[in-house]
Order: C-alpha cells, then sequence, then structure tokens
C-alpha cells in the first residue's frame, strides 16, 4: 500500500504498475486455470509479455466468456502468503449465466486492498469524519458490492453507516423497509451521504419532497449502477437542495463488481479517478481490432487486475465506451488516470420503426422542465400476439398537473424521429427492490 498513490507523480504511478503487471503475470503463467490454457493455446510464453506496452497481445475476455466458467478465472493460491490462500467472501455480478449470477471470488487479500481502494475513493469525494452516510443499495438474495462495499468504505474511514434494508430479498425473513421508512431513517440519522443505484436515490429525494422530510444534512449523494446525464445531474441537485443543504452536489461514479470500488469524481464533470492504480490497469481499444486507442479517444474500455488472489481478470471487457486522460486533474491535483465523460453502454441504440434511437436523450427531455416525476419508456409492439405487427414507443409517465403530454410527445417526436405514446401513471413503480439493484427505467418488450 502506498498512501496518496493518486496523487504521486504519473512517473511513480506507472512504475507501480509495470511491476504489479509482472508479479500477476508471473501468477497467471503459473497460477491461473483459464489463462494458462489460453496462453498456451496462442502460444505465448512468459518472456512475451514483458511490460504492459505487451499487453495488446493478450486476447480480450467478455463477460460471457467469464460467466461460462468462473471458476476458472480464480487463482491456484497454496504456497502464496497466507492472506492469499484464505475465501474471505464472493460477490456477484450482475451478468448471468443459466439465470443465476456471476460469482466474483475475493480472498483476505483482496478484501485488505479493497479497503484501501475505497479509503482512496472516499478521500477524492471529499468525505470527512463527521458525515454519516445513508447505505441505500438492497440487501439482496445474491451478495452484491453495492451493499456490501459501501459498509466496508465506511468502516474504512471510521465514519457510522446506516443501511436502512429497502426491498425484500426473501419470502422467509422480512429485514426490509418501505419507501417512507427509508426517507424517515434518512431524516432521523442526519444522515449527511446519500449513496445508492441513481433513480432510486432519485425516488428517495422525490418522496423526500412529498412528505417534507427533514434532510438538511444531507450534502452529499454518491449515485452509481445507471448512467447519469447532465439533465439527470441538474435533476438530482436541484432535488436535493430543496430537500438539504444548498450547496449539496452528486458525484458520480463508474463502477463494476469486478472492481469492488468506483471509478469517482473530486467534482462535478472532473472525470472518474482511478483510486486505486495499483490495483486496476485500464485501457480503451478499438472495438474491431482491440488495439489500445490513444489518451482522449472513445471506444471500448477494458480492465486488467494488477493485484489480485482470488478471481483476476486480464483485459476484461467492461462492456462500455469510454474515453481515458493521463493528464493531472486540473480540479484535485491528481495523476491517476480518469475516464472523462459518461461511459455509456456498447449496446444502448435500440430500433424503433426503422429509426435508431438512444433512450438517454428521451430520459433527458424528460428531465428537462421538471415536470415529470418516475418515467419509464416502453418498446413493444402494436399487437404482441403478432411479431409482423408494427413497432411502438409507450411513455408511462408521472406527470405534475401543469405538463403538457403533447408537447412532450411532440419533442420526442423531433428528437427521435418517433412520436411516442403517453400514458399517465400516477405513483408509477420503475423498480423492484425485491430482485435487483437497479432501475427498469428502459424495457423493450419485443
Amino acid at each position: 500500500m502506498i498512501p496518496g498513490l493518486p496523487f504521486k507523480s504519473r512517473e511513480t504511478i506507472s512504475a507501480v504498475q509495470e511491476a504489479n503487471f509482472s508479479r500477476m503475470m508471473d501468477l497467471c503463467f503459473e497460477r491461473h486455470p483459464f489463462y494458462r490454457a489460453k496462453f498456451k493455446a496462442l502460444g505465448l510464453s512468459r518472456g512475451d509479455i514483458r511490460s504492459l506496452e505487451d499487453i495488446h497481445l493478450l486476447p480480450l475476455v467478455s463477460k460471457k466468456e467469464y460467466a461460462s466458467n468462473p471458476s476458472a478465472f480464480s487463482l491456484e493460491t497454496d504456497g502464496l502468503e497466507e492472506e492469499a490462500t484464505i475465501y474471505w467472501d464472493v460477490m456477484h455480478t450482475t451478468g448471468t449465466s443459466g439465470g443465476r449470477p456471476t460469482p466474483f471470488l475475493s480472498t483476505t487479500y483482496d478484501f485488505y486492498n479493497t479497503l484501501t481502494a475505497n479509503q482512496r475513493a472516499l478521500e477524492i469525494r471529499h468525505v470527512n469524519g463527521n458525515d454519516i452516510v445513508a447505505n441505500l443499495c438492497p440487501m439482496t438474495l445474491h451478495p452484491y458490492g453495492a451493499y456490501h462495499r459501501t459498509i466496508a468504505a465506511c468502516n474504512v474511514m471510521k465514519i457510522p453507516v446506516v443501511s436502512p434494508l429497502p426491498g425484500r430479498p426473501s419470502d422467509y425473513f422480512h429485514w426490509s423497509a418501505s419507501l417512507d421508512e427509508v426517507v424517515d431513517t434518512i431524516a432521523r440519522t442526519k444522515a449527511s451521504i446519500l449513496w445508492g443505484v441513481t433513480s432510486y436515490v432519485r425516488r428517495i429525494l422525490i418522496r423526500a419532497e412529498e412528505v417534507g422530510a427533514d434532510f438538511s444534512a444531507v450534502r452529499l449523494a454518491f449515485v452509481t449502477g445507471e448512467a447519469v446525464s447532465e439533465e439527470m445531474r441538474r435533476d438530482l441537485t436541484e432535488r436535493m437542495r430543496r430537500t438539504g443543504r444548498p450547496d449539496a452536489w452528486v458525484s458520480v461514479s463508474y463502477a463494476a463488481t469486478e472492481m469492488q470500488v468506483g471509478t469517482v469524481e473530486c467534482c462535478p464533470g472532473s472525470g472518474y479517478h482511478n483510486p486505486a492504480p495499483d490495483h486496476f490497469f485500464f485501457e480503451v481499444v478499438d472495438p474491431e481490432s482491440h488495439k489500445p486507442l490513444p489518451a482522449g479517444q472513445r471506444g471500448l474500455s477494458v480492465l486488467t487486475h494488477l493485484d489480485r488472489r482470488g478471481t483476476v481478470l486480464l483485459r476484461y471487457s467492461m462492456g462500455d465506451f469510454a474515453a481515458l486522460t493521463y493528464e493531472q486533474c486540473p480540479h484535485c491535483g491528481s495523476w491517476t488516470d480518469r475516464f472523462v465523460g459518461m461511459p455509456s453502454r456498447a449496446d444502448d441504440l435500440v430500433k424503433v420503426k426503422g429509426m435508431l434511437i438512444n433512450p438517454e436523450v428521451i430520459t433527458d427531455l424528460l428531465l428537462a422542465d421538471g415536470k415529470v416525476g418516475e418515467f419509464q419508456i416502453i418498446i413493444d409492439r402494436e399487437n404482441a400476439n403478432d411479431i409482423l405487427s408494427s413497432d411502438r414507443m409507450r411513455l408511462l409517465l408521472d406527470l405534475k398537473p401543469d405538463a403538457d403530454p403533447e408537447a412532450i410527445a411532440e419533442s420526442v417526436r423531433v428528437a427521435t424521429g418517433v412520436r411516442p405514446i403517453i400514458e399517465k401513471v400516477e405513483r408509477l413503480q420503475i423498480f423492484d427492490p425485491d430482485r435487483t439493484l437497479k432501475a427498469k427505467r428502459f424495457k423493450d418488450l419485443r
């Protein structure tokens, strides 16, 4: 562990990454079932991979490949340091294999590294010793990093965390809380930071306004799990400032279970800082050739673990389009790498009535004037029983009384080329906290 590594010089960071990558490659050639077989099939020897400049010789690994045989991605740790031989916990990714989430194994060695990474992330986000965190991630049937690592992050910073436990993950045990109970818990405990999935944090803020809850201590929202456009950030910030402190702001993270931490903002729009460059090496690659792209150019985001002993992934495609910079952050002064611009899913675009549509464009339009509460975008067919019937787009909207549905429909038509059907729905439920961490904001039912 190197204290304050993200703020060290770029040369220092690169040297640490090279040293850790060399050790990681030694372990993968000797002890990693999947990569050992892959290297042999490709005719690669250890001497072929001399530094990170040679990383392009390694193949990209997809989520599907990992999910098909997750146990093959764990190191054989007999004979390594004791911390590497102890299984600490298993988290699960949201990608499924055979209908089940994919397990991600951490040893004690990995968990201790995760504490380091989370401490750095919270320091970048300006958390202080007086903060109280409301962990708004639900406790789920399969353990997910969002719920558990939020608690661990607060523990390593020695600050209080309260977990209201929204959702109902089991029919046999009922440690769950309703929406109003969650709002009351935040107000009662004077939580200063709301931490959760974007759409659920927004729902909490909407309800807090409706009931006049005392959120006067709330100064920060840490949101993750879903793309956050500038319109969504504005909407969240304005709601926070109406219910909480006038200087409240939103910090977005770009995260994955395979990291156990997020890349985070030091301030709005600063980019998503890698809090542990000694643990993670990121690339942005051409989606076709998989060759690394220059800094600032948008392509597929790829993750390589540099210092793990449980599940280890090399050149793992995260399934997103993003861009990287290695320049010093003008806001916090860190030299760690940053994703610039909000990463977006590689498969976000959908075709409706022959038009290629980005659902985020519609989301921004619906948030623009503050007259839409919850909303959902549905793509289906005019006749559900006829696969040849025409596509249609429906917008399920919880509207304020002065909202104009026709004007909304026209603005969407102009932006996308497809006129939606507007359906007014009061108290629209867009997520199922019993089963998932994320909102079902967009559904393609065709």
